[in-house]
């Protein structure tokens, strides 16, 4: 097979979790136009970007010391990725308040697609070596950045109206998203945990945020 048709293949693998959610909001949710999925999804890549250059200023992680550890995979990674993913969406979810589409389901939902746009570039980047890796990624990586991207859409959805809530779901998205990371750099924690981690925090985001009645 060649070069072209494995980066082909690379993309829409890495993509197949935005785009199953695509077509399951073009059933359920049919106020979440094309346009606002192109744009939550370009808001997640951005975000990938600019946290990948705030992440460049800081030292590489030291494996030997837990204090380095922990601010790596708490700090380094964790609270950078979602506080880039916090400014990007400010604008499309005040956007979205703005044009009256006040519920909290639909700016949690942008934060899904913003969380899954995110995870599609970074899957792809990591299995550029591997395609094995984004496979995997997909379940794991993807799960976790939909995750975190309802809880952070969420959390902007309640800047204004209750910034005690706000400030716990932005929190809730740290925590969840720095205790995956801890366990995948685990070598002692069974990969397998990881996927669990990731599977029930996007299972419960889901039924907290995206599934209520609109």
């Amino acid at each position: 097979m060649s070069g072209i048709w494995i980066l082909l293949l690379l993309i829409i693998a890495a993509a197949l979790p935005l785009i199953i959610v695509f077509f399951w909001f073009r059933k359920s949710r049919p106020q979440i136009t094309l346009t606002w999925f192109l744009a939550a999804a370009a808001g997640g890549i951005i975000s990938l970007a600019a946290a990948a250059i705030v992440q460049s200023f800081f030292s590489p992680p030291g494996n030997n010391e837990p204090g380095q550890l922990l601010f790596g995979v708490l700090v380094r990674v964790a609270t950078v990725e979602e506080a880039s993913r916090l400014l990007t969406l400010i604008p499309l979810i005040y956007a979205a308040i703005h044009l009256k589409k006040q519920e909290t389901s639909f700016c949690a939902a942008l934060g899904l697609l913003s969380g899954l746009g995110f995870a599609a570039v970074e899957n792809a980047a990591y299995g550029m070596s591997d395609i094995n890796v984004t496979l995997i990624r997909i379940l794991t990586a993807a799960l976790l950045h939909g995750a975190c991207g309802i809880r952070t859409g969420a959390a902007v959805f309640f800047i204004r109206l209750n910034p005690v809530k706000a400030i716990y779901l932005f929190i809730s998205a740290i925590v969840i998203h720095g205790a995956y990371n801890l366990i995948i750099i685990s070598p002692e924690i069974p990969s397998l945990l990881a996927a669990a981690v990731a599977l029930a925090a996007l299972i419960a985001s889901l039924h907290r945020f995206v599934l209520q009645p609109s």
